[in-house]
């Protein structure tokens, strides 16, 4: 049917041809030109859905990525801005995490033997303490980080009343460090920040290195145990700062002062040991260096008298004195009594 009309609108002469076509497409061929736009709105809207589904696949994945690009960019700024108030020499070092048994909280370093970079450094990040370095090749070293089994860390309070060594502990699923061991007569807030202590000369004084989060008891039950929570996240060490010598010219070597800490406890000294506290669990104040003794200088010699009247007989005199001292006889010969009289 739809053929022979077609045929028939062919040889139908021209100017007749447009009013049938629209007579038709408006009675008979209306319900099936009705069905075909259906039919290519349902195709059309099928098509937009699924170009759109993988235009919101691809912008989520763009997204994700551009989420991990601004979260590098902000650490980034952060170190920039961070190592600029550092008073010791630094190395910057990309960290990747090293896969394989025995691996568990080491990653490997960009920077090595050539960047001047020494075994055993701290390393940092611009929240605080990440690690160490353990093992130190020519163009990379291994950095032991603050989770690894054998991570230990001298640790104080910021005021210096508690001292210890921070190492790594699980505690309910979460990895910790446990500051031990502490007297029973100190107590840190929940919350306090914990810092390097400098003592034992591996890291520098005043480095950040977590926050209280609870407190335990030694299994002995002499000391107690404090968990600290690391201000350093896994997530947060791949880009570090491999720490040298102090700069040369730069008074203050606290590091506490980069990170905006205020540290009341004395610096340590190498000369000065620290004493223990009753309990022998945890150091006690430091020691008070005894104040040097004052060098004892001898009294000026005194001026030598001159008889101002060498010419004249009997007992000199000298302005000021008395003329017979007491206790003294006076003169036997009159004419020197006379003669010092005169002189007065």
């Amino acid at each position: 049917m739809f053929a022979a009309l077609s045929l028939l609108l062919l040889l139908m002469p021209e100017p007749y041809r447009d009013g049938v076509g629209h007579a038709l497409r408006a009675t008979a061929l209306r319900p099936v030109l009705a069905m075909q736009r259906g039919a290519a709105d349902r195709h059309g809207r099928y098509s937009d859905a699924a170009r759109l589904r993988a235009e919101r696949d691809s912008l989520a994945a763009y997204l994700v990525g551009q989420a991990t690009l601004a979260a590098e960019n902000r650490e980034l700024r952060g170190l920039l801005g961070f190592r600029e108030r550092l008073a010791y020499s630094f190395v910057p070092a990309e960290g990747r995490w090293m896969a394989g048994p025995g691996s568990d909280g080491m990653l490997r370093l960009s920077a090595g033997r050539r960047d001047r970079v020494t075994d055993g450094a701290a390393v940092i990040t611009a929240e605080g303490l990440a690690g160490q370095v353990s093992q130190l090749g020519s163009e990379s070293a291994i950095m032991r980080a603050w989770m690894h089994p054998n991570f230990r860390a001298s640790v104080m309070t910021l005021d210096g009343e508690t001292y210890g060594v921070a190492e790594p502990i699980e505690r309910n699923g979460e990895r910790l460090l446990a500051f031990s061991p502490v007297a029973f007569h100190t107590a840190p807030d929940t919350g306090a920040m914990i810092v390097t202590s400098g003592e034992g000369g591996v890291y520098p004084q005043g480095i950040p290195v977590g926050r209280v989060a609870g407190t335990g008891k030694d299994p002995d039950g002499w000391q107690r145990i404090y968990y600290v929570r690391p201000l350093v996240a896994p997530a947060q060490m791949a880009h570090v700062l491999v720490l040298g010598q102090p700069v040369t010219g730069r008074s203050d070597q606290n590091l506490a002062a980069a990170w905006g800490v205020r540290l009341t406890a004395p610096p340590p000294s190498a000369d000065t040991a620290r004493p223990l506290s009753p309990d022998a669990a945890a150091p006690a104040r430091p020691a008070q260096t005894r104040p040097q003794a004052r060098p004892q200088t001898r009294p000026a010699p005194r001026p030598r008298r001159v008889d101002p009247t060498p010419e004249l007989p009997g007992t000199p005199v000298f302005p000021g004195e008395p003329r017979v001292p007491p206790g003294v006889p006076a003169p036997r010969n009159p004419s020197a009594a006379a003669d010092t009289s005169r002189v007065e």
